[in-house]
């Protein structure tokens, strides 16, 4: 678990500037009227860059010639000549061969003006141009053993093809809030077009659907406090603008397609999640938003998903987020393992001063689409991090630690 120390105040400090597009289509200019550079519209600082030949561009506020780009000193692009823009900076496009690269790279764009030079650099992320996290194509397999896995239509991991609502519509729609009272009450084919509230014990929400787009602190999927045993499955929960799409404790959910609400699942005490799809999540004011979160915790495993919770470019907060600051104060027997997992800070981030004993985090497999890592963790806690691995390189992971 030995890995590089970083504060918060480090790594506030190392976000960039965001950019974004004009209304004319072209580049916004940095505020600080600084040089800087663009890729696909936007900048490349922290970007997700293929690892292939890509056009970059440069702009500056300030006059230059030429323009070469540079990683590690080499050049991986030709020279090209510079044109001024009809907002007045210059800018120059050429073509940087980033093939033989990936992970964080840091690039160098050199302007040329007579007999001077200047130049800046930007950290980006070179990635496998075939990745395609979330999206139920691509070549990469997760890999369950001693476990039978249902087949799935893809590569091996959930996604839109084997999440969600089976054999097309539901067979009937509930329109308005429901609240379910009757223990063991199974929901089969049901559209609910509004929010739930499970005040019953043993119940089964399969074969579904739930749209809860609703503002204001709303929980899609709502268990009551002190109800046992619900089960959701073959499900998608649309939670569009809500704070949260599942929680508390007490549920599992399998085959399930999560999106939109600020955190996917929280979780507290006895729950499973596995073979789901949890995506897409949304920035609200107020919230860091995570693909699934807990607060306080314990006998949880997560298993066989694909989480990240990205949106729009937009790495949010974390694809599992784990303190400890509420409820019991502690996390015991959590388990998380063989998932697929992407966005973020860092896209598995334990609170430094969380309160933990027993935590395996073992053969999930990373995209290189947050901020700052894989994972990070406090030292000297009770935490096993073992066979964690870059998804397209295979390289296992090293966790930070604060």
């Amino acid at each position: 678990m030995a890995g590089r120390k970083r504060t918060w105040k480090a790594a506030l400090a190392a976000v960039g500037t965001a950019l974004v597009l004009a209304a004319s289509g072209a580049p916004a200019q940095a505020a600080s009227n600084a040089p800087w550079i663009a890729y696909a519209g936007t900048s490349v600082n922290n970007a997700r860059v293929p690892a292939t030949t890509v056009s970059l561009t440069t702009r500056s506020p300030k006059a230059f010639d030429t323009l070469t780009y540079l990683v590690g000193g080499k050049a991986v692009s030709a020279t090209v000549t510079a044109a001024p823009a009809s907002n007045g900076d210059w800018v120059a496009t050429a073509d940087a061969d980033l093939s033989a690269f990936s992970g964080r790279t840091s690039i160098t764009a050199r302007m040329v003006s007579g007999k001077s030079s200047s130049s800046v650099a930007k950290s980006l992320r070179v990635v496998d141009p075939t990745s395609s996290l979330g999206s139920g194509s691509g070549t990469a397999v997760v890999e369950r053993p001693a476990r039978k896995v249902r087949a799935q239509a893809t590569d091996g991991r959930p996604g839109p093809f084997t999440t969600g609502l089976r054999g097309g519509r539901a067979q009937r729609t509930l329109t308005g809030d429901q609240t379910i009272t009757r223990d063991g009450t199974v929901l089969d084919g049901v559209r609910i077009v509004g929010c739930v509230v499970v005040d019953a014990n043993d119940v089964v929400i399969r074969n579904s659907e739930v749209v809860c787009r609703k503002k204001g602190r709303q929980v899609a999927v709502k268990v009551a406090e002190g109800k046992r045993n619900l089960l959701i499955e073959d499900t998608e929960i649309d939670a569009t603008g809500a704070d949260v799409g599942v929680g508390w404790g007490n549920y599992t959910l399998r085959r399930v397609n999560l999106h939109g609400s600020a955190d996917g699942a929280r979780w507290g005490h006895n729950v499973v999640i596995e073979d789901s799809w949890i995506h897409g999540m949304s920035r609200i004011d107020g919230l860091h938003s995570d693909a699934t979160q807990t607060t306080s915790g314990s006998n949880v495993v997560i298993r066989g998903n694909v989480l990240d919770p990205s949106s729009g470019g937009d790495p949010l907060n974390a694809a599992i987020m784990i303190g400890t600051e509420l409820g019991t104060k502690k996390l015991s027997n959590v388990l998380i393992e063989d998932n697929r997992l992407g966005g973020g800070t860092y896209t598995i981030n334990v609170r430094g001063d969380a309160n933990i004993s027993g935590l395996v985090i073992r053969g999930n497999t990373f995209e290189d689409n947050s901020r700052y890592g894989a994972i990070v963790t406090p030292a000297g806690k009770d935490i096993a991090i073992s066979r964690n691995v870059m998804g397209w390189t295979g390289k296992e992971i090293t966790a930070d630690t604060w």
